[in-house]
């Protein structure tokens, strides 16, 4: 029976390949919100099946073969929600993605109790599993129409994607750098300021601007330090020549990609028209979705990929 990291990165090859197909029809009625569904069926299709791939190396945890048997067919039903008018029926089919997330999260909750080290920089990679149903609410929430505490049809589809990729990616990717470095504190200090500060823009978004521009100062700080911790310190320890390219790519992708949320969020305090959302979507979204969610989590796949085979799956 192939390994439940296996059938994860069969799963992610596919949807790559059904992700490109996308690109041929419009599922938006307008052009950014086209953009903003394309971005986040890329984390249903490849992002999160990738990142399962890599969570485990030598452990199963049935939840996490749950997810992974499901999440094919849940992100087909997240395509196909698209292509429906928002209502019951498309939350219905979005719904079975809030499903399949959950067991992602049981996943990362088991990991963190029976963890034998409890202060362990897989606590990140924990974390971030354990984000995703919050992103997967976001989208049910999308596709029934509900616009929570008055926030807009654009605003609560960004919140999804937010959770899919600065929730979930960049805690993962913490967490397999740190996997490099035993003993490092600079990964734990990035992790720390990844982990709290994700949550904290989405609460600024509800409740004060400013609490949403600490939250973007917080996470730029976490992934600037990862990405020069990358770059100086992970870098030359891989033995693919092309994973190191991938890494060197996500780190600048996430540096220039954060000095673009950060200008945002500080026009949104300061109520000066910096940058807008779609702008916001054409440039720091793909900047984080493909620049450093995809090629950072693509380059740790090559990288595994390359080394001697662990030993079979409990």
């Amino acid at each position: 029976m192939p390994s439940t990291s296996r059938l994860a990165r069969v799963s992610a090859m596919a949807g790559a390949v059904v992700w490109a197909f996308t690109l041929f029809y419009r599922t938006g009625d307008s052009a950014e919100t086209d953009l903003i569904q394309k971005v986040f069926l890329l984390a249903v299709l490849v992002v999160v099946p990738l990142g399962i791939s890599l969570v485990e190396t030598n452990e199963e945890w049935m939840t996490l073969r749950i997810a992974t048997v499901l999440q094919p067919l849940a992100a087909l039903l997240c395509l196909i929600s698209f292509a429906l008018p928002q209502g019951i029926t498309a939350s219905s089919l979005a719904s079975t993605w809030l499903v399949t997330v959950s067991f992602i999260a049981l996943a990362g909750l088991l990991r963190i109790v029976f963890s034998k080290q409890k202060l362990s920089l897989e606590l990140a990679v924990s974390a971030g599993m354990m984000y995703l149903p919050v992103g997967g609410a976001w989208f049910v929430a999308s596709r029934l129409g509900f616009q929570p505490l008055g926030f807009g049809d654009t605003i609560v589809l960004l919140t999804a994607v937010h959770f899919h990729f600065a929730g979930f990616a960049a805690p993962l990717l913490v967490g397999l750098a740190a996997r490099q470095l035993p003993g490092s504190r600079l990964p734990a200090i990035a992790a720390l300021a990844i982990v709290f500060g994700t949550p904290l823009v989405a609460a600024g978004i509800t409740l004060s601007p400013k609490l949403a521009l600490a939250g973007t100062l917080l996470v730029a700080f976490g992934l600037v330090l990862l990405g020069c911790v990358v770059v100086f310190r992970v870098v030359p320890k891989l033995r693919v020549r092309v994973a190191q390219v991938l890494l060197v790519i996500a780190s600048l992708s996430s540096l220039v990609a954060m000095v673009l949320a950060v200008l945002y969020a500080y026009s949104i305090v300061t109520r000066t028209v910096i940058l807008d959302i779609p702008q916001m979507a054409m440039s720091h979204g793909l900047l984080n979705s493909f620049g450093f969610s995809l090629c950072g989590l693509l380059a740790w796949a090559i990288e595994m990929s390359s080394a001697s085979p662990t030993s079979e799956a409990k």
